[in-house]
């Protein structure tokens, strides 16, 4: 199995946890100061940005995409030192620092109260790959500003070994509005 589909999988059955016990949970990062990532950086917002769940219906393995979404969905929606994350519908998805309960759940960019199938057709993996298509081993929070709870706006490639539950993407920018 190739590795980012397992990395994928993982992430989604990540983001269908259930509402539990209050963490408290960090989210400071250092930024990484180039390489890559900073260079995906974008200094304004693309044009033509489309929600998640639009995008889940029609897009396909090779289009490209330019969508709007928050970066939520579950428990841990970075992976530690390596590029991918998840991002969701803020229209169709609420987070859980919406909820206004303060012990309702684990972390506030949770999405543990929402329908699963709602979850998956409202949410995105967006990974960076090198020109060899591999995942970079370098962390995407705190690049540019990025953390949980932002909103994105992600320009890519839905990715090959993308499937209806799973859609991965190949960012190519990141523009971050918060």
């Amino acid at each position: 199995m190739k590795p980012t589909i397992l990395l994928l999988t993982v992430l989604s059955a990540v983001s269908l946890v259930s509402c539990g016990e209050k963490k408290t949970t960090t989210t400071d990062a250092p930024a990484p100061t180039d390489g890559e990532l900073s260079s995906l950086v974008l200094k304004s917002a693309p044009d033509g940005a489309i929600a998640i769940s639009d995008v889940r219906k029609s897009a396909k393995e090779g289009d490209k995409v330019t969508i709007t979404g928050k970066v939520i969905g579950s428990h841990e929606p970075f992976v530690k030192g390596r590029a991918i994350m998840t991002l969701g519908d803020p229209k169709k998805l609420t987070s859980c620092d919406l909820m206004g309960e303060d012990d309702h759940c684990t972390t506030p960019w949770d999405v543990c109260c929402d329908d699963p199938d709602v979850i998956k057709a409202s949410i995105v993996t967006v990974q960076v790959v090198d020109k060899d298509g591999q995942l970079l081993k370098e962390g995407l929070k705190g690049v540019g500003g990025l953390k949980e709870l932002s909103q994105l706006v992600v320009t890519g490639v839905v990715a090959d070994g993308s499937t209806a539950d799973n859609m991965l993407i190949n960012a190519t920018g990141i523009y971050v509005q918060n």
